[in-house]
């Protein structure tokens, strides 16, 4: 409880003070190319923020697989674009706690278009996006399952892991 308390409290202080340098810029143009770059730039910048913490984290354990890797920088790409300027930083914070709510009420409540709706369907929008974008099967398929939460895949649960933990 107390360890995930203590990412939570990471979690929001990276959303309030994302720190975003040109050098993690140039890393993510270098690793996405121009058209999935463009996916990433218009996302907030805490959501670029914890994406590069997921790339960071997976290319300190070692991870050398290009498509892991991109999956890494574009997997909350649906939070982007239109849906950026609905998601405030309260919304952030109130899914989180609606999130502890038993199941299927997160459904009911995060409906219509607003914030927390985009918050809850943004691994929906994120597959849409990257395909328009042309990313490969192989990151296209690791978003799927991400998306699904399954972690049946090697790749996949190296993915899931370092997102849980960033």
């Amino acid at each position: 409880m107390i360890q995930r308390l203590s990412y939570r409290a990471r979690q929001l202080r990276r959303t309030l003070a994302p720190g975003i340098t040109a050098a993690d810029l140039r890393v993510a143009e270098a690793v996405l190319g121009n058209d999935l770059y463009t996916l990433f730039a218009a996302m907030q910048q805490a959501d670029q923020r914890h994406c590069l913490d997921v790339y960071q984290k997976l290319r300190a354990e070692g991870e050398d697989d290009a498509e892991v890797l991109v999956a890494a920088l574009v997997h909350d790409a649906g939070k982007g674009g239109g849906s950026a300027r609905r998601i405030r930083t309260w919304h952030r914070v109130a899914y989180v706690a609606l999130g502890l709510l038993p199941s299927g009420a997160l459904d009911r409540i995060a409906r219509g278009d607003g914030g927390l709706a985009r918050l809850h369907r943004h691994g929906e929008a994120t597959l849409r996006l990257v395909r328009r974008a042309g990313a490969s099967e192989g990151v296209v398929g690791l978003l799927e399952v991400m998306e699904s939460d399954r972690g049946d895949d090697p790749r996949t649960t190296r993915l899931l892991a370092a997102d849980d933990a960033c």
